[in-house]
């Protein structure tokens, strides 16, 4: 009798609208990951481009060169902060 109140218990709290929140942002959490993981990689491939390539330095002035490698170091930078805490890694989870 007692597994079956366990049973019921738990069909309670897997049905429950709170189950379903929590259910939802754990969802978004790994969304939020994939598309972190996807901005730093992109980020990578466009500097190892403009590093490479005659793009670089033939299509567009030193300013533009200069500016677009500022930029590039803002958003690697804002990648960095946003996964300073491991988040991105298996760390996270082995640090708590």
């Amino acid at each position: 009798m007692e597994t079956k109140d366990i049973n019921t218990d738990a069909y309670t709290i897997l049905e429950s609208d709170e189950f379903d929140v929590l259910l939802d942002a754990v969802e978004l959490m790994a969304k939020a990951q994939g598309n972190l993981l996807s901005l730093q990689r992109s980020v990578e491939e466009l500097k190892i481009m403009m590093d490479n390539t005659e793009f670089a330095t033939d299509d567009f002035s030193l300013q533009d060169n200069a500016a677009i490698y500022a930029a590039l170091d803002k958003v690697e930078n804002l990648v960095e902060t946003l996964s300073y805490d491991n988040y991105i890694n298996d760390d996270y989870i082995t640090d708590k």
